[in-house]
């Protein structure tokens, strides 16, 4: 039974809310299972690229968003 549908379930990881999950959509990262396979300081930097420097948003919360991910896979 294979979901061709990807939801966006990002905002289920505690820290990211609606803005966060719209900055990462925008760099292709629109789901638990896709952030899962990213790493910390390349998300931060292409969110940078994106976005501009985001204030209170730092490398070890992008880690976190990732061991969330991976966590929730699990």
């Amino acid at each position: 039974m294979a979901d061709r549908h990807v939801r966006n379930d990002l905002a289920e990881l505690k820290g990211i809310g609606p803005k966060y999950a719209q900055m990462l959509k925008d760099i292709g990262v629109d789901s638990i299972k896709e952030l899962s396979h990213r790493n910390p300081s390349h998300l931060k930097q292409m969110i940078e690229e994106r976005h501009g420097p985001v204030v209170a948003m730092s490398e070890d919360e992008c880690r976190d968003w990732i061991e969330q991910a991976k966590a929730h896979q699990a």
